[in-house]
């Protein structure tokens, strides 16, 4: 289906699953069948997780949104700059998009730690001054992971197992590598060429930014959950899904928000995020109006432009509006 190896699509209607499938493959060596168990990578999705992580701990007081990252991550150098919580959350703090420089070689399959991560990040100059500009920046979730940490005591990892998965019944969801969750390898179309096996990042490397590991059906019910305060209160959602405003009042390009893009799909008032790592793209939209969420995972990046997921998603969200 869509040219790829595989691909999972969920559709959520009130928090159940109406419509869960899984095509292709997951191995396509073995040619082993995609289900809709089948554990993958969905990258940036993450980030909803990490935000909603911070605003369950703004709930019990343990921080401000206000609050300078440095209070936390006292190794992060803001070299005299205010960067708080909310402008990483948002991406206004302008911080790199990546911890590592852009010309400097990675190997992205071996582990890495929090002080190698924040001494190449105190390395790099900013890209703007706080609450400026915006940019995308996977770094600045790095470092809401890290102020998690450092606040409760846990590993990332566990706190999102123990507050989320846990809890809400997300048995197929977690930190990639973690909480029995395997860390599974995707595919990547070489131009002109065939599909080769891509070697997944290390779950270090990613971390709090998008070392998400879930199944579509796992991801449509977690959006159901995350706007009706399964997982966070509804105040801290409205927080969550309200698009960011610069220092200049204007409001964030793209209607971002705190892990989550604001938009209307479809003529809908929707909540999405989208997610590409080596061998895995993802797409997750809930609209808000009609407690309904599609989600599309592939184990296929990069991939034809027939396999994006967010173009599947959009496919399948028409004829799941026009049936509800």
């Amino acid at each position: 289906m869509a040219g790829v190896p595989a691909v999972q699509i969920a559709v959520s209607d009130g928090g159940q699953v109406i419509y869960s499938e899984a095509f292709g493959t997951t191995d396509k060596e073995s040619a082993a069948a995609a289900t809709p168990r089948s554990v993958l990578q969905t990258g940036s999705i993450m980030k909803q997780f990490t935000a909603a992580a911070i605003l369950r701990l703004a709930e019990r007081g343990a921080l401000s949104l206000d609050d300078p990252i440095e209070k936390f991550v006292p190794e992060f150098d803001p070299r005299g700059a205010t960067i708080t919580l909310r402008h990483l959350l948002s991406h206004t703090s302008g911080v790199r998009r990546d911890w590592f420089p852009p010309t400097t070689y990675v190997d992205l399959a071996s582990p890495v730690t929090r002080e190698q991560i924040i001494q190449a990040l105190n390395g790099q100059p900013f890209d703007f001054a706080p609450g400026k500009k915006w940019s995308y920046s996977s770094a600045g979730y790095m470092l809401l992971g890290y102020a998690i940490e450092s606040i409760t005591g846990q590993s990332f990892a566990d706190f999102v197992h123990d507050e989320f998965a846990l809890p809400l019944g997300l048995v197929d969801t977690g930190v990639c590598g973690t909480s029995d969750l395997p860390l599974p390898e995707g595919y990547g179309l070489v131009p002109n060429g065939p599909w080769v096996r891509m070697q997944p990042w290390h779950p270090s490397v990613a971390w709090s930014s998008g070392s998400l590991c879930s199944t579509a059906s796992d991801l449509a019910r977690w959006s159901h959950l995350l706007a009706t305060g399964h997982a966070i209160l509804p105040v801290s959602y409205a927080a969550m899904i309200t698009p960011a405003r610069l220092d200049n009042n204007t409001i964030a390009p793209n209607g971002y928000a705190f892990g989550v893009v604001t938009e209307k799909i479809l003529g809908h008032p929707a909540v999405s995020h989208a997610g590409a790592i080596d061998g895995f793209q993802s797409a997750l939209i809930y609209f808000s109006n009609q407690d309904v969420a599609i989600a599309v995972v592939t184990n296929a990046f990069p991939a034809p432009a027939g396999g994006n997921p967010g173009l599947i998603a959009l496919a399948v969200a028409k004829a799941a509006l026009s049936a509800l």
